[in-house]
């Protein structure tokens, strides 16, 4: 079963969003795309976030998505990259786009090298060009968000002739309200095929928020029979025997892929007294019955 992508939702308008500082992720977040890899968060501070993926890669990176990981491995091969601000003979550049304004740009190189350890390692150099180039009101499968549009271009290190030739260009689309991109374009110029990706679902990891395993269960039995029973735009709540966490859960539309599987959005809001968590995603209803976010 494919997960759904945007085109199957109405269009969204445009809205402007307010200034947006970097990203602050939770351990054992998941993020999954409508391609159905996912990424999630390992282990996070102010200045990185380490991530696993759904490809069996281990990243660290900054906060700042404009930049690719610092270091990345996967069971056959390591890489790293260095970055630093672009140096030109009569001005200076900034290191990042944040806190976003429309206008805001960043030049930055990029040494990367990579392989298999002990057998052979490649090395690379590229120029990036980043900026902000407005804000737009978006559709995906997980909702629909007031996002900034971030635009990065990768280059060729300038020649001697003053020529670059540019490798890459990628735009986000980058939501305030969740801390996260809910769409990502990668044009790659020709050399590989476009990556179009949407968010479908941001998903918890109960157990890391100190979540018991009844109340864990409690949850889970709530999100299936919610999804099976509620209507459209109704709240239900589910709340613990200690009344120390609260759980409410609201489809909020209805529909069919195209073989006929019903699928439902939905938004979570988990309160655990000390914190409030709000998780937008999209589930569709298998074989079996229940009701799962589409995945690898």
């Amino acid at each position: 079963m494919a997960p759904p992508t945007a085109h199957q939702y109405p269009q969204a308008g445009s809205n402007i969003v307010g200034h947006s500082t970097l990203p602050e992720y939770t351990v054992a977040t998941t993020f999954v795309y409508s391609d159905g890899s996912w990424e999630k968060v390992v282990e996070t501070n102010p200045s990185f976030v380490i991530w696993e993926t759904s490809r069996g890669e281990r990243l660290l990176s900054s906060p700042d998505f404009t930049y690719r990981p610092a270091r990345w491995e996967n069971k056959n091969m390591k890489g790293y990259r260095f970055f630093t601000p672009t140096k030109y003979l009569y001005s200076t550049t900034q290191s990042s786009v944040w806190p976003l304004a429309v206008g805001n740009r960043t030049h930055f190189d990029e040494k990367s090298k990579w392989g298999i350890p002990g057998v052979y390692e490649k090395h690379a150099e590229a120029t990036w060009k980043c900026s902000v180039n407005g804000a737009e009101r978006v559709q995906v499968p997980a909702g629909t968000f007031d996002t900034w549009i971030i635009s990065c271009s990768r280059y060729s290190k300038m020649t001697r002739a003053g020529r670059a030739v540019q490798w890459e260009e990628k735009t986000f689309h980058y939501a305030p309200a969740i801390g996260h991109w809910v769409q990502l374009d990668q044009d790659f110029q020709g050399s590989r095929p476009k990556i179009h990706r949407e968010l479908v679902a941001i998903l918890p990891s109960l157990s890391s928020l100190g979540i018991d395993n009844n109340a864990i269960i409690g949850i889970k039995e709530h999100f299936q029979q919610t999804l099976g029973t509620a209507p459209s735009g109704e709240m239900n709540r589910w709340t613990d025997e200690n009344k120390k966490i609260s759980f409410a859960m609201t489809p909020v539309a209805t529909y069919l892929l195209a073989d006929g599987t019903p699928c439902r959005r939905y938004e979570q809001r988990l309160d655990l007294g000390w914190q409030s968590k709000i998780y937008y995603g999209i589930a569709c209803r298998g074989e079996s019955g229940l009701w799962t976010v589409p995945r690898k």
